[in-house]
């Protein structure tokens, strides 16, 4: 392969450039930092390659079924080895370049090297990485000194119990998915994030989240059939998707109140019925919290929360109204499907709609935007937004804090009241911060009045 075509520099193996084709040895020039997707996939004569001293990625499934590679001198660069990258080759031997921490699932699986491997020992680890312990059984200890449990490591294994150590600073995707036999594990207070899918389907029946997990991503524990306590730290966890989906915690949280808050995150809300007002203290609703729910017709979002992200509403089908008064975002599908969906108030704050956000919602809808129309055209909106084709668009007045259409005395009184803390007084926080800086305070009850002046 030659450094340059045309003039032009070649630094990318594209996806499956030579997939199923009967070349038989490969010399890739220095220029090259990454080989991709399928790039060599099923070559079946390909049994000598000649890697660039600066390649970085090698992505998955770039050498299966390569099944005569026997051979291959890995660069010391190499940082990334996707999925398959080199399974069902004729590997006897490779060299690990110690700065690689990303091993897919499977990378070496059906080659002679890897047989050797697991013969040795079941639980493999390479730059201290669990990369397979789906031979194990029984209880299992990860010796200190491993960072890293990858993805998929444990898939289906047949253990019982894991130790993992204050050394693990990460534990990937899906490492311990469907290890249905596993009853007792305590996560380390090193791991920051629990990944997407890490403990689903397993057979833990109690958890305790370390106080150094700041999220948990999708699905993490979702379908543990028999998990029933789930212990949270003092702080805000950003809980994603259908983390506890299928289990005997969730539904017994469902049972105590339909809406499922820990420490201001509101995870579930998929059994509400009717008007729903989320409380104030709530600052992250997941994303799918209220998907599919049809028995909704109307929300209320607090202040607090600035995102509402993917599919949080999709599905709604009687979701006829939505208040967001302070929401900066909302994501991909979030109100999907809502073809009741026709009183919708939005926030000036607001600066990114995405893709399908309100698509077929079908209702001629009454949209009510706190900002002007000029600060509206402003705003970043995907695709497929049906919604706003045939809505009908109301804008705010700055300074109109009773939101009664006008500027008046009456907005300079409700203001006022509002900064003395008076019972029961109410203030749109949008239209009251005049100077725009987020903070409702005495400079802007002085430019209220001064706009009223000019009147």
């Amino acid at each position: 392969i030659p450094e340059e075509i045309e003039g032009m520099p070649v630094n990318i193996i594209g996806e499956e450039a030579f997939f199923e084709t009967a070349v038989r040895s490969v010399t890739i020039p220095d220029s090259v930092t990454a080989i991709e997707f399928r790039a060599f996939g099923e070559c079946p004569n390909l049994s000598e390659v000649k890697l660039s001293s600066t390649l970085d990625m090698i992505d998955a499934s770039a050498f299966e079924d390569c099944t005569k590679l026997e051979e291959i001198t890995l660069p010391e660069s190499l940082s990334y080895i996707g999925s398959c990258a080199f399974k069902n080759t004729g590997l006897k031997n490779i060299n690990i370049p110690k700065d690689i921490y990303n091993f897919g699932d499977e990378t070496f699986e059906g080659t002679p090297f890897w047989e050797e491997l697991i013969a040795k020992d079941p639980l493999v680890i390479m730059n201290h990485i669990v990369i397979n312990g789906k031979n194990c059984t029984g209880d299992v200890v990860i010796p200190e000194g491993v960072k890293k449990i990858g993805s998929y490591a444990f898939d289906s294994a047949e253990i019982t119990s894991v130790q993992i150590p204050d050394s693990v600073t990460q534990i990937d995707t899906d490492a311990f998915s469907a290890c249905k036999n596993l009853k007792e594990i305590t996560i380390p207070n090193s791991i920051t994030e629990i990944a997407v899918g890490a403990f689903n389907e397993t057979g833990i029946s109690s958890v305790t989240i370390p106080d150094s997990v700041q999220c948990i991503r999708s699905g993490a524990f979702a379908y543990c059939s028999d998990l029933k306590e789930v212990n949270f730290p003092d702080h805000q966890v950003d809980v994603y998707s259908d983390v506890f989906q299928g289990t005997p915690w969730l539904e017994a949280k469902r049972a105590e109140n339909p809406l499922v808050i820990v420490n201001h995150t509101l995870i579930d809300g998929k059994t509400c019925k009717g008007d729903i007002l989320i409380p104030e203290d709530v600052t992250i609703i997941s994303s799918k919290a209220f998907e599919d729910n049809e028995e909704i017709t109307s929300v209320v979002v607090p202040a607090g929360v600035h995102d509402i992200w993917d599919m949080t509403f999709k599905g709604c089908l009687n979701l006829k109204s939505a208040e967001l008064p302070e929401v900066s975002y909302i994501g991909m599908d979030a109100f999907c499907e809502c073809k009741s969906l026709e009183n919708l108030k939005l926030s000036r704050r607001l600066t990114m709609i995405f893709d399908g956000a309100f698509y077929k919602c079908t209702k001629r809808a009454n949209i009510v935007y706190t900002g002007t129309k000029e600060d509206w055209n402003k705003i970043e909106i995907g695709e497929d937004n049906t919604l706003f084709l045939l809505a009908n668009f109301s804008y705010g007045v700055q300074g109109d804090v009773d939101q009664n259409g006008s500027l008046g005395v009456a907005d300079i009184i409700a203001l006022q009241k509002w900064l003395l803390a008076v019972p029961d007084a109410k203030c749109n926080s949008d239209l009251a911060d005049l100077d725009g800086n987020e903070i409702i305070n005495i400079y802007d009850f002085c430019l209220l009045k001064k706009e009223l002046l000019k009147k």
